[in-house]
């Protein structure tokens, strides 16, 4: 069964994960200067299925943020709960700042924020008032590939003590095929999107002291370990 899903079925899997990529002609996956990072990683509640959420994840990622990334899949009982206490509507994404106090809802008001607060520059053009909703719908249609993962809750068999780190660009195709895993087992990360040597990509559990350079091995621990 190993052998069928890595020889066939994960192909398939890249290539749409690739095509969700292309589609939004590789947003995330560098975009300029590197940000001034915050004293402290701003916290996203977000899941990776909601086309609103990578629009968030896309400002990340250009700028080299860090971030806490709180799962809040479709059905998660982990940190869904909690963003609707903390802000009061069942909204995804929201950012939550502890460097400013800041709190907020809307993609793009959250990527226009990022990029003055600590880009220090304007936001691309895409995320203009005028212009937001339309590259909304746009990232809507750019996940229809990947439509049906990332969105709804796994279950999770274990509790996770301590955050995973991840290395990764939004926009890599191998990175999304693990955190949707991520997202649908509602295991919580800091997700890291300024390059360092020998962790383009890189997967490190905590809890456990396990370490992964592979999407594919990295899932397969995820679901052994932590899968409901």
């Amino acid at each position: 069964m190993r052998a069928f899903f890595s020889i066939v079925v994960e192909p398939l899997n890249l290539a749409l994960s690739a095509l969700t990529t292309l589609t939004r002609f590789w947003a995330g996956w560098r975009g300029g200067a590197a940000a001034q990072a915050p004293a402290r990683p701003i916290v996203l509640y977000e899941f990776e299925g909601c086309p609103f959420c990578r629009v968030a994840r896309e400002a990340v990622s250009a700028l080299q943020l860090s971030a806490d990334i709180r799962p809040c899949p479709k059905g998660g009982t982990h940190y869904r709960p909690e963003a609707v206490r903390l802000g009061g509507r069942r909204q995804f994404p929201y950012l939550v700042d502890p460097n400013t106090e800041t709190r907020m809802y809307e993609s793009a008001d959250i990527a226009r924020y990022l990029y003055s607060t600590y880009g220090k520059r304007p936001a691309p053009i895409r995320l203009a008032p005028g212009l937001s909703a339309l590259n909304a719908l746009y990232s809507s249609l750019s996940l229809l590939p990947r439509l049906l993962f990332g969105q709804i809750s796994y279950g999770r068999k274990s509790k996770v003590e301590r955050p995973l780190e991840l290395w990764a660009v939004e926009g890599g195709p191998r990175a999304r095929l693990l955190r949707e895993v991520l997202c649908a087992l509602e295991i919580p990360y800091r997700l890291h999107t300024r390059s360092e040597p020998g962790r383009s990509l890189a997967l490190v559990d905590p809890n456990t002291g396990a370490s992964f350079a592979s999407s594919f091995a990295a899932r397969r621990y995820l679901l052994k370990t932590y899968g409901g």
